[in-house]
């Protein structure tokens, strides 16, 4: 199994001066927590796409990265939509190995992540119930016990609905789908989201995306001011270390 955390992004609505991966809660940055997450529950390679102030994200990496696991890959046209991350990160999909990708500004309870990896099911994401509506969740719509759509504009048309957390686990052959449809996208428009190929996928029925619930486990993902100060002052009490 290997894992691909998306990394480049600028954070503007955070107005941060490092990557928003860097930020430290606690004790440990970001970074540290998915590094130290991923290795303790089996996975054996590690991907970051690296982009906005990328030197400073290289050099933590150096440091932290003792066994060798992380491959770095560069986008330099960061400043495009996430998309672009995905397709340069091309030859980390044709690697051996199940696929596991992650948003890199997540604070969560390793629980979740082991949800995820010990999961049976083949292609999988994960989705929290309780949420605050709006445009700014990327949502997940359940009908007759079946994702009907996703993403932050969806169909209304569903049994009921709950937020991604930001992680997927995809077959090869499945992660190998959604690198092409990524393509197909990027190539129209290079501001796109890599959401966007999931949504496309999951609705022309491309394959079989399933899920498992988190309810009642702490995460947050950290766009905002507030994001940050929740996950300082509540999230990280919660979180099992």
């Amino acid at each position: 199994m290997k894992a691909l955390i998306l990394a480049a992004g600028i954070g503007k609505r955070l107005k941060v001066s490092l990557p928003k991966i860097l930020l430290r809660i606690g004790n440990r940055s970001l970074l540290e927590r998915h590094y130290d997450n991923l290795l303790s529950l089996g996975v054996k390679k590690i991907g970051i796409v690296v982009g906005y102030k990328s030197q400073y994200l290289i050099k933590c990496i150096k440091e932290i990265d003792k066994k060798k696991k992380i491959k770095i890959i560069k986008n330099p046209k960061y400043k495009l939509g996430s998309i672009v991350s995905l397709v340069c990160a091309s030859s980390f999909f044709y690697e051996r190995g199940e696929l596991i990708l992650m948003d890199g500004d997540v604070l969560y309870d390793k629980k979740i992540l082991k949800k995820l990896i010990d999961t049976k099911k083949k292609d999988t994401l994960l989705i929290d119930k309780h949420f605050e509506s709006g445009e700014e969740p990327v949502k997940v719509c359940i009908k007759n016990n079946k994702i009907y759509d996703f993403g932050k504009n969806v169909d209304n048309n569903f049994d009921f609905q709950g937020e991604s957390v930001g992680f997927f686990k995809f077959s090869k052959k499945t992660s190998i789908k959604l690198l092409n449809e990524s393509k197909k996208i990027k190539a129209k428009n290079k501001k796109a989201m890599y959401e966007d190929a999931i949504q496309k996928l999951i609705k022309e029925k491309k394959f079989l995306m399933e899920y498992e619930h988190i309810n009642n486990l702490p995460w947050i993902e950290i766009d905002f001011k507030k994001d940050l100060d929740l996950a300082k002052k509540n999230i990280l009490k919660k979180i099992d270390e």
